[in-house]
């Protein structure tokens, strides 16, 4: 065929009309793509936004990325959860300085072979900036192409996905993939929305076969969800007070690898057993604090340590931090219940 798909040419007129106006949209160019692609993965536009900003303004290059430290790093991420996407991110700034030169790739192959970077990111980093014609597939696109050719097998399986694959590089523009993969993903994320399709202001309502078949809201079709792990968490919060100074608890940075990866934390301990009907002495909780595959209750388990010349920090990798220290990287789970935690330190 030459020129774009008709379905194609009918979303870029609309995108032209429609599109939001993002910072990294203005001049694109690949480190800043790249820093919004990872942002944007598992949160909204308007807080991914905000911290775009804040990274742009804190690692404005590849070479201040690299060169800052994993806490740093941490810091300005601090509220994003996925906590992994930051570590790839800074091991991928580090690699492209060290083994490439400072050179950010410029194919999609080129993009995966670093830490961290699949194929959604690499094609829409490669499409965007250097103008290849790969398909950029997220969610949105996944819905929005189920939908519009009625894809019946299951898009987290093989037959599923190929379809989805097939389906987006036909309708790639050769000439401009950069935008026609960002309409496809525009249409998903302000039209073709999971529970509430606007239908009535789509530029492809009238091509679209689910539609047709008014089973738009059962596409895309997924495996059933395996239920979710229940899993009990025992945190032991160590206190002390050196001589007429701030109360202080312990901190460990978690391994780099499993949950919570590089975060800060209590010592802690995990098991699939029931949580006890009645609360452990001096334990505070239960929290409940729900994963994609697990569901945690979590408890809180206070402890006083007398403050000696062999401190604790001598034996763990670990520190005393002041109770009202807030500037940490915490787990979600303990952050969003910190000030109780903080208060109940304090006064018990």
């Amino acid at each position: 065929m030459n020129g774009p798909h008709p379905f194609t040419v009918k979303l870029l007129a609309w995108y032209g009309e429609h599109a939001r106006e993002l910072p990294w949209r203005v001049d694109p160019k690949p480190y800043p793509t790249w820093l919004s692609e990872v942002i944007l993965q598992q949160t909204r536009v308007d807080t991914g936004t905000a911290y775009w900003h804040r990274f742009m303004a804190a690692f404005p290059n590849v070479h201040s990325l690299a060169s800052a430290s994993a806490e740093d790093v941490m810091a300005q991420w601090k509220g994003l959860g996925y906590y992994s996407r930051a570590r790839n991110l800074h091991a991928a700034a580090q690699a492209i300085v060290n083994q490439h030169k400072g050179e950010l790739p410029q194919t999609a192959a080129g993009w995966q072979s670093l830490p961290g970077i699949g194929p959604y990111t690499a094609a829409a980093i490669s499409s965007i900036c250097y103008g290849e014609p790969v398909a950029v597939i997220d969610g949105n696109v996944q819905r929005v192409l189920s939908r519009l050719f009625d894809i019946d097998q299951p898009v987290d399986r093989k037959s599923g996905r190929v379809a989805i694959e097939s389906a987006a590089q036909a309708l790639v523009a050769s000439k401009e993939p950069g935008i026609s993969n960002q309409a496809w993903m525009e249409l998903g994320a302000l039209v073709c929305k999971p529970k509430n399709p606007n239908c009535a202001h789509c530029p492809l309502n009238s091509d679209c076969l689910s539609r047709r078949a008014g089973n738009a809201l059962e596409r895309p079709v997924k495996q059933p969800k395996k239920r979710p792990k229940e899993v009990a968490v025992h945190f032991e919060i160590r206190r002390r007070r050196v001589d007429s100074g701030p109360i202080e608890w312990w901190i460990e940075r978690r391994p780099e690898s499993g949950i919570w990866g590089g975060l800060e934390s209590f010592p802690l301990a995990m098991s699939e057993e029931h949580l006890p009907s009645i609360p452990p002495p001096n334990a505070w909780g239960p929290v409940l604090h729900i994963l994609t595959h697990m569901r945690m209750n979590a408890w809180f388990h206070f402890s006083e340590i007398e403050y000696t010349s062999t401190s604790i920090a001598e034996k763990n990798q670990g520190q005393w931090i002041a109770v009202e220290d807030g500037e940490r990287t915490w787990p979600r789970l303990i952050d969003k219940v910190l000030s109780d935690l903080q208060r109940h330190a304090v006064k018990n």
